[in-house]
């Protein structure tokens, strides 16, 4: 059973996106709680997926063995490079 997934406030655009697809998204904002560590209480006992871009989150996380993804700026731009190369533009 894949996991629901808990979206930080940074991609709380990407959420909607996501949840608009069929994703299992629950938006940092609804949870009720802003601080990390509080968000990451709350992905470790609700057993969600964490999708952020802020380092200290996906630290707390990788910490406290909760599972993620960190979009950081190598992630993002080799995202970009790829799609630039499938439209031939590098």
């Amino acid at each position: 059973m894949k996991k629901k997934l808990l979206i930080d406030e940074q991609l709380l655009g990407c959420g909607l996106l996501l949840k608009s697809v069929g994703y299992d998204v629950l938006l940092a904002n609804e949870t009720g709680f802003q601080k990390d560590e509080e968000l990451v209480d709350y992905a470790i006992k609700n057993n969600l997926f964490v999708i952020t871009e802020d380092n200290g989150m996906a630290t707390l996380c990788r910490f406290r063995g909760v599972p993620f993804l960190h979009l950081d700026i190598s992630m993002k731009a080799k995202m970009i490079v790829d799609e630039l190369k499938k439209r031939n533009r590098c």
